[in-house]
């Protein structure tokens, strides 16, 4: 199965916006509302077909047996945290080896930090999200893949 990634690369979209092809998004956020909000916006907007979980383990879970195209990653979660999760994400066999190479994005109230980088994170988007902040965010990633 290919990814997005990979579709991208031969044929890349004009708009995110308007692209036909469906990217498999998972939002990863303890905040049933917030991760809503995002999936609404991806979905109604970008043409994603959204999963939400809402902590890093069920994120894992689902990432060792499904295949996704982009992650969305709260920062401040219970038990671990989505720096944590991305470092397992990135570093955990358990997980599909596709999955391991996607784009995860911090979706968080804090301020960039290092730390994202050094786990593995791709971009960010400020809560709360909004369509002109994941347009700017999911061509800034995708110019990075192309």
């Amino acid at each position: 199965m290919a990814t997005v990634a990979n579709d991208l690369l031969t044929s890349p979209p004009t708009s995110f916006s308007l692209s036909s092809t469906i990217i498999k998004t998972l939002v990863v956020d303890d905040n049933i509302i917030t991760g809503k909000i995002l999936a609404k916006i991806l979905e109604k907007e970008f043409n994603h077909k959204v999963k939400c979980v809402v902590s890093g383990n069920e994120a894992l879970e689902l990432l060792s047996n499904e295949m996704f195209d982009i992650v969305f990653m709260d920062i401040d979660m219970p038990k671990q945290n989505g720096v944590e999760t991305c470092i397992k994400i990135r570093n955990t066999s358990i997980v599909l080896e596709e999955n391991r190479k996607i784009p995860v994005l911090a979706y968080t109230t804090n301020p960039w930090e290092e730390s994202f980088d050094q786990a593995g994170m791709n971009g960010y988007i400020a809560k709360p999200a909004s369509s002109a902040k994941v347009q700017a965010e999911l061509e800034k990633v995708y110019q990075n893949i192309l």
